[in-house]
């Protein structure tokens, strides 16, 4: 794969010790991936230093080490040190990504990136050999790892990219090149670094001054800042969908068919879907979207679609006994919130529709007044009962009764008091959304319900 000269050439490192192998066969973080002939990269973080396990490397294998602090290492070892091995280890994954001369789509926004990227990659694979980021190994590790799986197999390459501060996206655009670019949505995620959609939308934008002028964007046209891509100076040819403004791929007939499955037109071409979360149309448009502009035929796309299977804890709607569940417990921000909230009062149910709602984190100075206007919206919604918990969330309970709509608001101080409430007044034929961010680990609400009302 490289050799030592290589490596201490792209990282911009000195080498310290060359060891007795000039070539290394694949690069690892990660001691419990390692294996014979790799280069391991110790990534100095806030939780764990892989300076402490260059010892565990050696035994596993590795040949190699790329370190940013003195060591001691057998002579046999080859030691490159460089200035930051998070850097190194873009780098690296920036020169392999070079060697490959095929389309490579970077797909982002503030939500439904993991899902888009998955449908997408189940389109395109009707056709190719498809590379992708393995779940949601979408930051400064995940991406560079990802690439550094692409091999001479590959034919196209789907790259989900994440952010959570300023200058994300510059660098995992600048490793990846794409030469396609899918943007979901922008919202108010990940404001403590971003600090409003605006910035959010100047930070994902950032992938287009890395992309070749005859790339292609494709963007969802409802969202209000994406739509402005089209009367800015950009190089890229723009395709657009959309479900409510006007698009080249917009959506039709939208329908939720027994609570269990969605079903849409797009143009003469109907699709159905095995989740009714309405959200997912506009994910699929994305995977439609970007189908068809490489040469996916229509019935190859429906078939990808039907035969999706999404993943647990995105909205995923199941009966729970005489009553509905939206386990949408993986993680939260206002726009995934408001998403949510849609989908539930979109079932068709004979009882009440209840919100069990953990805090949206990392919302920075906002975090107050985002909660705030998610407890209005839940009001105006038309659900009946919003359960919070989270030292935000209890805002949104405030903010819901205080409009006065007559929904029922209640703040529990821990789950417990949750499901103490879930308890009392849930009913055969009653709906429940559980959602929140991810370190509220709501999906503790989930397997209450699940063992209390089968």
């Amino acid at each position: 794969m490289l050799t030592i000269p290589e490596i201490s050439q792209i990282t911009k490192g000195k080498c310290l010790q060359a060891g007795k192998v000039s070539k290394v066969n694949g690069v690892s973080i990660d001691t419990r991936t390692i294996q014979k002939g790799y280069v391991y990269i110790a990534i100095k973080g806030h939780r764990l230093n892989g300076h402490a396990f260059l010892e565990a490397a050696r035994r596993k294998g590795a040949v190699a080490a790329v370190v940013c602090e003195k060591v001691v290492c057998p002579a046999d070892f080859a030691v490159i040190q460089v200035k930051d091995t998070t850097k190194a280890l873009g780098l690296i994954a920036a020169w392999h990504r070079r060697q490959f001369n095929i389309p490579v789509i970077a797909v982002t926004g503030s939500t439904g990136k993991t899902t888009t990227k998955e449908m997408i990659a189940a389109v395109l694979s009707k056709r190719y050999k498809v590379l992708k980021n393995t779940k949601t190994e979408n930051n400064q590790f995940g991406v560079p790892l990802t690439l550094l799986r692409l091999n001479p197999s590959h034919q196209i390459a789907v790259l989900e990219l994440g952010t959570n501060r300023r200058g994300d996206i510059r660098w995992l655009a600048h490793i990846t090149r794409p030469t396609a670019a899918v943007f979901t949505n922008i919202g108010d995620s990940h404001l403590a670094g971003l600090k409003n959609r605006r910035g959010v939308f100047t930070e994902k934008i950032q992938i287009l001054k890395f992309m070749p002028p005859r790339g292609v964007v494709i963007l969802n046209e409802d969202d209000a800042f994406l739509s402005t891509l089209h009367t800015q100076k950009i190089r890229q040819d723009i395709i657009g969908y959309a479900c409510d403004a006007h698009a080249q791929y917009q959506a039709r007939g939208i329908s939720i068919v027994r609570n269990q499955r969605l079903d849409f037109t797009v143009g003469r071409h109907t699709f159905q879907m095995k989740n009714p979360a309405l959200h997912n149309v506009s994910n699929a448009l994305a995977a439609i979207s970007c189908g068809r502009h490489f040469k996916i035929r229509y019935n190859d796309i429906r078939s990808a679609l039907a035969g999706f299977r999404f993943s647990s804890a995105r909205q995923e709607i199941a009966r729970v006994g005489t009553c509905w569940l939206i386990n949408d417990s993986y993680n939260a921000n206002p726009l995934s919130l408001e998403s949510a909230i849609r989908t539930l009062g979109a079932l068709r149910i004979k009882g009440k529709r209840i919100a069990v709602v953990g805090d949206m984190l990392e919302l920075g100075a906002r975090s107050v007044a985002l909660h705030q206007s998610a407890g209005r919206m839940i009001a105006r919604s038309g659900t009946d009962i919003v359960l919070t918990t989270g030292r935000h969330a209890r805002h949104t309970a405030r903010a819901a009764k205080e409009t006065g709509s007559g929904i029922r608001a209640v703040h529990c101080a821990d789950l417990s008091g949750v499901h103490r409430w879930l308890k009392r007044v849930c009913a055969p034929g009653d709906a429940i959304l559980v959602k929140g961010s991810r370190g509220m680990r709501l999906e503790r609400t989930v397997d209450y319900l699940k063992k209390s009302f089968q």
